[in-house]
């Protein structure tokens, strides 16, 4: 990945909706080239897809929640993997530290929450009784870019 292909995924995290004409006038090259390099990066995993941020509170979710569960370790991919399945998981990985598996979690409200806790994971066979929940109070920033150093990376 060269500097223009950075530049390029810059610009796409701005604006995933951007024309690549447009991409072209800013950067100074052709839109066949920027329509080659972005095919390039789909196709290598790199970019994984287009699609728009949602708001959560402004479409009736106003509950998140990181949640951290200890796990049997015979069956920690399973149930990564069975967690990963709910629509409600918005982010699940295996981690170091207190917790096997920890998950972000999205819901309606509180109750909504706790329904989640106690019908969905729970009842997961291998996960352990002490498990933590923090929820949300106040969102001070939330972003899908990552940066990219365009010296370095």
């Amino acid at each position: 990945m060269d500097e223009i292909d950075k530049k390029i995924l810059q610009i796409l995290q701005e604006n995933c909706r951007i024309q690549y004409h447009k991409i072209a006038e800013r950067l100074g090259i052709a839109p066949s080239t920027v329509h080659f390099r972005v095919k390039r990066m789909v196709e290598n995993g790199i970019i994984k897809s287009f699609s728009a941020i949602v708001d959560p509170e402004k479409v009736g979710y106003e509950t998140i929640a990181w949640i951290g569960l200890s796990v049997d370790p015979r069956k920690i991919d399973e149930i990564a993997k069975k967690l990963a399945s709910y629509d409600e998981v918005q982010i699940v990985a295996t981690s170091t530290g207190d917790h096997d598996i920890i998950l972000q979690a999205i819901a309606r409200n509180e109750k909504d929450l706790w329904r989640f806790v106690n019908n969905k994971i729970k009842v997961i066979k291998g996960v352990r009784k002490d498990f933590h929940v923090s929820t949300f109070l106040d969102i001070y920033k939330r972003t899908h870019v990552i940066f990219i150093n365009n010296k370095d990376s």
